[in-house]
């Protein structure tokens, strides 16, 4: 595991990494990260305190593991930042293509783990392949996968117009 001074298991020190703060903030924990391959692999814990969790569901649908996806990438970033003394590079989502859901929810209880790893860069453009497994990567049940294209952007304050 890389040594940046935080506790990876820590919720309160992972989010010192992401922009995400608070109940926004879904990710629970680092399982590995390998920022040679551009690799990272992330836990969340479903239970009744997670923000999507839905009591008619029983869980969290699946769906929302794009945004753990997502999170997982901003967590690399901010990974790979701390690292080399430098802040995390902000990043947007600008598509999600080839989502497969092979689960409706994320039920009470499961731990799921998020793999992404970086399959291309062209400048800001990058594409993430990604997948949401219920338990681990290698023993674990496929829950969803898909591709997600990611722009990084300088100053995201100007970017959006504000």
């Amino acid at each position: 595991m890389i040594d940046i001074d935080l506790d990876l298991n820590k919720k309160s020190d992972l989010e010192q990494l992401v922009p995400h703060k608070g109940k926004m903030f879904l990710l629970d924990r680092v399982k590995d990260c390998d920022l040679d391959t551009i690799t990272i692999q992330t836990q969340v814990d479903i239970n009744e305190s997670c923000m999507f969790y839905d009591e008619n569901l029983g869980g969290v649908p699946v769906w929302i593991s794009f945004e753990y996806m997502a999170q997982s990438i901003s967590l690399m970033s901010g990974i790979f930042g701390r690292s080399h003394n430098e802040p995390p590079k902000v990043g947007f989502i600008m598509s999600v293509s080839s989502f497969n859901s092979h689960v409706p929810v994320f039920k009470k209880g499961d731990i799921i783990t998020l793999k992404v790893h970086q399959t291309i860069r062209m400048d800001a453009a990058v594409t993430f392949e990604g997948q949401a497994y219920i338990g681990d990567c290698e023993n674990g049940i496929l829950a969803a996968d898909g591709v997600l294209n990611t722009v990084e952007v300088p100053d995201p304050q100007k970017s959006l117009g504000l």
